[in-house]
């Protein structure tokens, strides 16, 4: 049995679509999480065990406290003898539970570096720097979601000893955007509609985004901006109405996302801050380019002007130039689009895991 330590299981549909696809291989999931809301949906089929996070003052804000409590209940509710291998899917959060379920059980695991431990942990809390590293150097396999983010972790907080077991895995999207109905798309004559989705907030970058489109507006590029998400922010209501070329729409569903991409002609998000950026992936399986953050969690899987372009989050001149390299090139770089946009399958990333779990089981046989 694989013990999923998910944290985040709840807040995020990424999980469940992975554990789905893991299922569909015979991987033997349990999941434990600790959640503050009863979930009566669950049956034990589900393969899940949620605990309550009922932290005293002290577990809240103390690390090792809080790592305590969950660990009593994972030995209290799981039987560890059934675990095969942990997967923690976070550094930190679950991370130390698992080196603590090796040590005590001698039961491997592997873990993964997410946003919330690098900028989070590894940046605000630099006293728990040495447990990271003795958490990584203990896996079987740290999993990492981007190249961009293996190579800042490994060498500035990591020895760079531990990039012979570091994977780059990235996360996959819904089934709905992959439903081989994409085709590479044409731009329009005289226009160019550009879309972002995801929160509007002010770590997402919208200024930047309303800025562009006010860079192209001024140069007599006919452009809109089209804001798909959650409003954050309210501020961003009053510059959006300041301008007829840009528009918001709130949070929709999934076949209205692709929708809106299909009527959109390239996808910007310049976050400040992005594990990975499943929003890139989305557009791209639609057949629109993308503008990425340069060193952000999306950047370095592929070159410059291979599916779009990398570029600085507060660089307006420089975001502006590498649009108009996409619209110059626009018509292949749509279709590499939808043909890279095949790897974020969770049934290809399924099986990724699953070979990388068969191999820890053949070496501990």
């Amino acid at each position: 049995m694989i013990l999923q330590l998910a944290p985040d299981y709840f807040n995020t549909s990424i999980y469940s679509l992975l554990f789905d696809a893991l299922k569909a291989l015979d991987v033997d999931s349990h999941v434990f999480v600790s959640d503050n809301k009863p979930h009566p949906e669950l049956t034990s089929s589900d393969r899940l065990t949620v605990v309550p996070k009922s932290f005293n003052t002290i577990q809240r804000v103390l690390y090792f406290p809080k790592q305590r409590y969950l660990f009593n209940h994972i030995i209290n509710n799981i039987d560890i003898q059934k675990v095969d291998i942990v997967h923690a899917h976070t550094l930190f959060s679950s991370g130390y539970l698992a080196y603590r379920l090796k040590k005590k059980y001698g039961i491997p695991y592997i873990v993964a570096v997410r946003n919330t431990d690098v900028n989070v942990f590894m940046h605000n809390m630099p006293h728990l720097l040495p447990l990271g590293r003795k958490i990584a150097g203990e896996a079987q396999k740290i999993i990492f979601l981007s190249d961009a983010y293996k190579h800042q972790v490994i060498g500035h907080y990591f020895s760079s000893d531990l990039d012979h077991k570091s994977v780059i895995i990235p996360n996959g999207i819904s089934s709905v955007f992959l439903n081989g109905n994409a085709t590479p798309h044409s731009l329009p004559n005289n226009r160019l509609n550009l879309i972002f989705v995801g929160r509007v907030e002010k770590a997402k970058n919208i200024d930047t985004c309303i800025a562009v489109a006010d860079r192209l507006h001024h140069d007599n590029t006919n452009v809109t901006l089209t804001l798909v998400g959650e409003m954050k922010d309210n501020r961003f209501l009053t510059e959006i109405q300041k301008r007829n070329y840009v528009k918001w729409i709130n949070k929709s569903t999934q076949k209205d996302i692709i929708t809106y991409l299909n009527d959109n002609d390239i996808f910007i998000m310049p976050s400040f801050k992005e594990t990975f950026g499943l929003a890139y992936a989305e557009a791209m399986s639609q057949g629109l380019p993308v503008i990425y953050t340069r060193g952000q969690g999306f950047d370095g899987q592929y070159a410059d002007g291979e599916v779009g372009y990398a570029v600085e989050p507060d660089n307006i001149e420089d975001i502006t130039k590498c649009i108009h390299k996409i619209v110059n090139d626009y018509r292949n770089i749509s279709a590499r689009c939808i043909d890279h946009s095949k790897k974020y399958d969770w049934n290809i990333i399924s099986m990724q895991y699953k070979q990388i779990y068969d191999s820890i089981l053949t070496a501990n046989a």
